[in-house]
């Protein structure tokens, strides 16, 4: 058998841009409050027939980045503006978050698709790390709003 459980992290408003997008007025700067959907299995429940414990979010033991993991989701998505790492603009990124005008945080890539991707990898290891491979973090959706979603999931 397969269990599987679901957690929902919402409140975090977010300012980006898909700079590739030239075809699309995506390319410009625009914010959403997003959301995200973290889907954990496993086979083995454990012994409270548990999933995966969602008080892993404020466990001190429990480190993505150096921070517990609900406070390094609101270090990168909490009123912060999120660039890829190519961005042609970055400098003038890096200078607004030095004049203290954002919060800047850089991903590889982005697009709802790859911050999907970036949480299920960041998120993933912690998860497997911790539960001793006993569950796994199998999918990450992304939220814009109630009429858009992406979602990165493992094979």
């Amino acid at each position: 058998m397969i269990y599987r459980v679901e957690k929902v992290l919402d409140g975090f408003s977010i300012c980006f841009r898909q700079w590739q997008a030239t075809h699309s007025h995506c390319h410009f700067l625009h914010g959403y409050a997003i959301s995200f959907k973290l889907h954990f299995q496993t086979e083995d429940l454990d012994t409270y027939n548990w999933v995966w414990d969602f008080g892993w979010l404020k466990n001190p033991d429990y480190k993505i980045d150096g921070m517990t993991a609900k406070d390094w989701f609101s270090y990168m998505f909490d009123h912060t503006t999120i660039i890829a790492e190519d961005d042609p603009h970055f400098d003038k990124f890096k200078s607004l978050e030095a004049e203290g005008v954002l919060q800047l945080r850089v991903i590889p890539q982005q697009s709802c698709e790859k911050m999907a991707e970036f949480v299920l990898q960041k998120v993933g290891t912690l998860v497997t790390e911790f539960s001793n491979g006993r569950v796994q973090l199998n999918k990450v959706d992304v939220f814009e709003h109630d009429k858009n979603a992406a979602s990165c999931e493992i094979n």
